[in-house]
């Protein structure tokens, strides 16, 4: 559901009140890994597959481990369970095993009701010359109330619900800004302006089914809703950070508009980093009526937001000793589990920006090239994965991560690196009038290198291959699009170049992950225009169905032949029809 609504309300010739506001909602739901019903760790099984995980349920009832059902031990063989021994866990009550509650195994739906609204009200003065002004106050707010279904609590035994509520994520900001500009001369542009933001994040506690740690845990069952574990009580919270900022805008061009010069100055002062001060310049001139070049550098600050500081979740990824599904808890880097390993309270990213390049117009003809370099210090990442030894498993336990006792693996945010983005973006178009109708060439072409040139300790050399060849260097598009009369064509082709899957590189096979090839993606639309306002058409995004290098080693962990992190999805071929009716113009 979406609602938007905007309103102004003039006073003068030269001031309003305005308002916006847009409420949205929608429910996502999507599916994890597939939970083995022989292997899978602290669920089916305690060593991999070999034996099933027998939950002993008069142990669980006295809090005494004496093995008083006396459960028998089920072997699995070529993958199937002793049918002997399997059948007397059945036939008995007092032992469990989770394959007579999902025999199959089980696949989590996680997903969540995310709700966004802003509302933004303000008084503006507007003027052709002289000085305009804004003043305005905004209200935002992201929401994101998760669940997830057909999944257990191991801890909780054959009393465990099957669907919980972990609880909720919420982000938001207030800020007051009043802008002014006034040109001082038909040659010069002056703009000033202040802001005030307040950041707020917040961690809503879940059901207590979704985080409790059961009766059954101390016999190896894995606590929480498995998948994603709740967050507790006792971790939510609200977190906030403001800051208050000044800054100033000129620009001067020459009377015959062949050069225009700029620069801009912001102050900035974060309630938990302290000042900032950053500037720009940037400038253009033109060559000739039709090409003139451009340039500008910077400098940035992008603060880590309270949730990046704060957030702590237990997630599903690979052990790459047993090629097995594990839990791993990502954590504040001030936890003292985390400050073991070398975590410190997070730092604002630092950046350089340069740019330089040509624009070439003449009408029917257009090209920009742009050269563009980003310098990054304090480079914000999640740090190599942890294996938790048994004190930092009882500092987790201490810090709320109920489920620590099962986990294999942490993780937290460091930003103590630094990187470099080089990249070339090339942008044509070009109408040829004797085609007749309404006809466009478009050519862009973008070539992206990403480098760590300081590398941290905490990053391992399969992150950084992740960091810095996760996305293709090369990316190109060709695409004609053509209107004659009531009929209308659109053909575009893509080429994504080569490029390492982030998650294999990381937590799989490191640095010996594969560079997948780069594929040439099809999409084509065809239109009609029925009637005045109507108009049909029909189209196919990936219409050859391409797909990514098979990697079959993750198709056998969990499923998934093809990167998940393809560039141009990897659900291949996507065909639609589309009616549009509009009004109010001709």
């Amino acid at each position: 559901m979406k609602l938007f609504a905007n309103v102004g309300v003039p006073f003068s010739d030269l001031l309003e009140v305005y308002g916006y506001a847009n409420y949205a909602e929608k429910k996502v739901t999507e599916g994890f890994y597939f939970r083995h019903p022989n292997n899978r760790a602290n669920v089916y099984s305690l060593d991999e597959g070999e034996t099933l995980l027998i939950a002993d349920v008069l142990d669980a009832q006295d809090g005494t481990a004496d093995g008083s059902a006396n459960c028998p031990t089920v072997r699995v063989a070529s993958d199937v369970p002793d049918p002997v021994a399997f059948s007397q866990v059945f036939a008995d009550p007092n032992c469990f095993s989770f394959q007579e509650m999902a025999p199959g195994g089980f696949t989590p739906r996680f997903g969540g009701v995310v709700t966004e609204m802003s509302v933004i009200s303000g008084l503006r003065r507007t003027s052709e010359s002289g000085l305009t002004w804004d003043a305005s106050a905004n209200y935002g707010v992201h929401e994101s109330d998760f669940f997830i279904h057909n999944t257990v609590n191991a801890s909780y035994g054959p009393n465990t619900p099957r669907d919980f509520d972990p609880g909720l994520y919420q982000q938001e900001e207030v800020s007051l800004n009043l802008d002014a500009s006034c040109a001082a001369t038909e040659l010069a542009n002056i703009a000033a302006g202040a802001e005030w933001r307040d950041e707020r994040f917040t961690i809503g506690p879940g059901g207590r089914p979704s985080w409790d740690v059961g009766p059954y845990a101390a016999q190896g069952f894995v606590s929480g809703s498995n998948g994603f574990p709740g967050f507790p009580d006792y971790t939510a919270g609200t977190w906030s950070r403001n800051s208050t900022a000044l800054y100033g805008d000129v620009e001067l061009r020459d009377p015959g508009e062949r050069w225009t010069v700029g620069g801009a100055l912001r102050f900035e002062h974060f309630d938990v980093f302290g000042n900032t001060v950053n500037g720009k310049l940037s400038g253009r001139y033109g060559l000739t009526g039709a090409v003139s070049v451009r340039g500008g550098i910077s400098t940035g600050v992008r603060a880590p937001t309270p949730g990046q500081q704060n957030t702590l979740n237990v997630q599903t990824t690979i052990d790459p000793e047993t090629l097995q599904l594990v839990d791993s808890a990502n954590v504040p880097s001030t936890f003292r589990a985390a400050e073991l390993k070398g975590g410190r309270p997070l730092e604002p990213e630092k950046s350089i920006n340069t740019t330089v390049g040509v624009v070439v117009d003449t009408g029917f003809f257009t090209l920009t090239a742009d050269y563009f370099r980003v310098d990054i210090d304090n480079r914000l990442a999640l740090s190599q994965t942890f294996t938790l030894d048994d004190d930092e498993r009882a500092l987790l336990l201490s810090e709320g991560i109920t489920s620590a006792g099962t986990l294999k693996f942490f993780r937290f945010f460091v930003n103590d690196f630094s990187s470099r983005n080089q990249s070339l973006d090339l942008v044509s178009t070009f109408r040829p009038l004797a085609l007749g109708g309404n006809t466009l060439l478009s050519f862009t072409l973008n070539y992206t290198h990403t480098e760590l040139t300081e590398e941290s300790e905490l990053l391992t050399p399969g992150d950084v291959l992740g960091l810095e060849r996760g996305l293709p260097r090369i990316r190109r598009n060709v695409a004609v699009d053509q209107e004659l009369g009531r009929v209308g064509m659109l053909a575009r082709l893509n080429y994504y170049g080569s490029w390492a899957d982030h998650f294999d590189a990381r937590f799989v096979r490191g640095v010996d992950s594969p560079m997948l090839e780069g594929r040439y993606i099809v999409d084509i639309e065809a239109s009609a225009r029925i009637s005045s306002g109507l108009t049909l058409a029909f189209g196919g995004q990936n219409v050859f169905n391409a797909f990514s290098d098979r990697m079959d080693l993750c198709a056998d962990i969990f499923g998934l032949p093809y990167s998940q992190f393809t560039p141009w999805g990897l659900s291949g071929g996507y065909y639609y029809a589309r009616l549009n009716y509009s009004w109010g113009s001709n």
